[in-house]
């Protein structure tokens, strides 16, 4: 396995769930990030949701099903 030198300092897993009209509808982001210096897990949470947000305003409003905030390195 290879490792790229860009990596982010943590990775994060964020699943959000929302109503349709017929039923619910999921979807999962992931990916590596780097929290700015003093960043609260709370901070980095609304930051992703913020983000997601913008880019989906459909999900604006969703609930979280699961988020997870690790350190990257094992």
């Amino acid at each position: 396995m290879t490792t790229s030198q860009n990596v982010g300092t943590h990775h994060f897993i964020l699943t959000l769930q929302m109503t349709t009209g017929s039923g619910f509808c999921m979807a999962t982001f992931s990916n590596d990030i780097t929290p700015l210096p003093g960043r609260t897990r709370a901070q980095v949470y609304a930051g992703l949701r913020e983000e997601i947000a913008r880019s989906n305003p459909r999900l604006a409003d969703a609930n979280t099903v699961f988020f997870a905030l690790e350190r990257n390195q094992l």
